[in-house]
C-alpha cells in the first residue's frame, strides 16, 4: 500500500481560474522586482509576471501577432523578465537533478549561453528567410504528430531562455555588453521561440507555464494510436519493475549522452484519458549522431530515441499537482509518481527522420535486450568521458547547448547544412574563445553567474530609449 492511498486526488483544482497551485519549494524570487512582493513559483507566480506586464505578450497572443516581424521594447521587457523567473522557477525544481560529477557543467553552460546569443540570430534569421515566418511555426506544428522529436519543450524553450535571456545576461555580467545593445538580434531570437512555440501550441500561449503547466499538445487521434498499445502494469509485478527500470537506466544514458543536461529528455502531457488517468509520453534521446562520442551508442545498436508511454493513476497517489515544465520534466505532488504507474509502453525511433509510420512498439517482456545494450552505452561513455581532458569536456558541453537546442528546428527547416557552410556554425567565435579564459577569473563561473543568471538579478531590461534597429551583428 502506499503511503497516499485512500487520498482523494484534487489536481483538477488546479485548472480552476481561481486557483494559485501549489508551493512546491519555500524559496521566493525577487530578480530586478526591487521593492515589489517577492514573486513565488509556479501558478501564482505566473499570474504575478502577467499581472506586472505592461504589454500583452504574455497573454494569449493572435497569429497575427506571431507573424509580426518584431516586438517592441515593452514586450521584450516583458519577455525578459518573465522568462528570467521561468528560468529561477525551473531550477529550483533541480535539485533532484542527476549529474555524473565528471563534467564542468558551470564552465561549458557560461560560454555555450555567450556563444548563442552571438551567433544564433543571423543563422535563425536565415533560416526565417529560408521558410518565411509561417514556415518557423510550421516547424513547432510538426511535432503535434511525432514521438521521438527534438522539436520539444526544451529545446523550444532554450531558444529565448537560455540564447536570449541566460546569453544577454552572462554577457551584461562579464561587461562585455551594454543594456541597450543587441535590441535587433534580441528580437530576432525572441521571434524565433514564439513562433515555434505558437505554432506547436495553437492555443495562443506559448510557454507550459502559461497554461498552469500544461503541454497538451499532440492530437488526439494521434494519442489514440499510442495509447493502444499500452501494455497493464500492476505495481510491484515483475513487468512494472522492468518499465521502470528501463526508464531510469535510459534516462541515465540521455542525460550523460548530452553531458549532464535534460535536452536528452523531452515529456509532453499530462494527457487526460476516458477513464481519468493520465498519460504522461517520455521522448528520451539516446543516439544523437552529431557528436563524436556517439559511437558508444552506433556500437550498442540503440535508436535515436524511446519514446515512453506511462499512465498515471492520480486517485492511487492522491495526485495534488501535476506540472510539465518548460524544460520537459514532470513533477507532480506527492514527489513519487512511480507507484502510481498502472500501464506502460515503449517504442523507438531510429533516425530523427525516421517516418513515424516506422516507429515501432517494443514488448515490456522483450526489453531486457534494450537494457542491456542501454547499459553498454552508458558504461563505454562513462569510460570515454573519464580519459578526456577539462578542456575537451568544456567545449564539447558548450556545442551540445550551442548545437543541439537549435539543431531539431535547423533539422526540419533543411538549413542545418547551410549554417553550417555558410554560417561556420562549428565554429568558435573568436570573444568566446577567449571568453574560456575570463570565466575562471574571480570566481566567474561559480559565483556571478549563479548570483545574476540563477536568481534573476542580473536580466536588464532595455531602457525606454533603445532603438529597435540597435545591433552590433554583421547580418543588418
Amino acid at each position: 500500500m502506499t503511503t497516499t492511498e485512500g487520498k482523494k486526488a484534487t489536481y483538477k483544482k488546479r485548472y480552476e481560474e481561481g486557483d494559485d497551485g501549489l508551493r512546491f519549494q519555500d524559496l521566493t524570487y525577487t530578480g530586478n522586482f526591487v521593492g515589489l512582493e517577492p514573486v513565488t513559483d509556479g501558478i501564482k507566480g505566473d499570474k504575478m509576471l502577467k499581472a506586472r506586464a505592461k504589454s500583452g505578450v504574455l497573454e494569449k497572443v493572435s497569429k497575427d501577432d506571431v507573424l509580426n516581424p518584431q516586438f517592441s521594447i515593452d514586450e521584450l521587457n516583458d519577455l525578459n523578465n518573465y522568462l528570467a523567473w521561468n528560468i529561477w522557477d525551473v531550477l529550483v525544481m533541480r535539485a533532484t537533478e542527476g549529474v555524473s560529477g565528471m563534467i564542468p557543467r558551470q564552465e561549458y553552460e557560461i560560454l555555450a549561453f555567450m556563444h548563442e546569443f552571438y551567433r544564433w540570430p543571423e543563422i535563425l534569421r536565415m533560416t526565417t528567410r529560408e521558410v518565411g515566418a509561417q514556415g518557423v511555426m510550421d516547424i513547432g506544428a510538426s511535432a503535434r504528430r511525432e514521438i521521438g522529436t527534438k522539436v520539444n519543450s526544451v529545446h523550444d524553450w532554450c531558444i529565448g531562455a537560455v540564447g536570449f535571456g541566460m546569453g544577454r545576461c552572462g554577457l551584461l555580467a562579464l561587461e562585455a555588453i551594454g543594456p541597450d545593445d543587441y535590441v535587433a538580434e534580441s528580437n530576432e531570437i525572441l521571434k524565433f521561440m514564439q513562433r515555434v512555440l505558437w505554432g506547436k501550441r495553437q492555443d495562443g500561449f506559448i510557454l507550459n507555464s502559461q497554461d498552469r503547466y500544461r503541454c497538451r499538445i499532440h492530437e488526439e487521434d494521434f494519442l489514440q494510436q499510442l495509447t493502444a498499445q499500452v501494455e497493464t502494469l500492476e505495481p510491484g509485478s515483475p513487468k512494472h519493475g522492468a518499465f521502470t527500470q528501463f526508464n531510469a537506466a535510459t534516462e541515465l544514458l540521455a542525460f550523460l549522452h548530452h553531458y549532464d543536461n535534460r535536452l536528452g529528455l523531452g515529456d509532453t502531457g499530462p494527457y487526460e484519458l476516458p477513464d481519468g488517468n493520465l498519460l504522461i509520453l517520455r521522448d528520451l534521446f539516446v543516439n544523437e549522431e552529431i557528436y563524436h562520442w556517439s559511437d558508444v551508442s552506433e556500437d550498442a545498436r540503440l535508436p535515436h530515441a524511446y519514446t515512453l508511454a506511462m499512465i498515471i493513476d492520480p486517485e492511487r497517489m492522491g495526485l495534488e499537482e501535476i506540472r510539465v515544465n518548460d524544460i520537459s520534466t514532470t513533477f507532480t505532488r506527492p514527489k513519487n509518481y512511480i507507484e502510481a504507474i498502472i500501464g506502460g509502453a515503449v517504442f523507438a525511433r531510429e533516425k530523427w527522420d525516421t517516418p513515424m509510420g516506422e516507429v515501432y512498439p517494443i514488448k515490456i517482456d522483450e526489453l531486457g535486450d534494450h537494457l542491456g545494450r542501454v547499459q553498454q552505452a552508458t558504461l563505454k561513455l562513462y569510460t570515454k568521458t573519464s580519459k578526456m581532458c577539462r578542456r575537451d569536456l568544456i567545449w564539447n558541453g558548450q556545442y551540445v547547448y550551442y548545437i543541439d537546442m537549435i539543431l531539431p528546428h535547423l533539422r526540419k527547416a533543411g538549413t542545418y547544412e547551410k549554417a553550417c557552410r555558410d554560417y561556420d556554425l562549428w565554429e568558435i567565435d573568436q570573444r568566446v574563445s577567449n571568453y574560456y579564459y575570463d570565466i575562471t577569473k574571480r570566481g566567474f563561473a561559480q559565483e556571478t553567474v549563479p548570483s545574476k543568471i540563477f536568481s534573476g538579478a542580473g536580466y536588464l531590461p532595455f531602457s525606454d530609449d533603445a532603438d529597435l534597429r540597435s545591433s552590433k551583428g554583421r547580418w543588418l
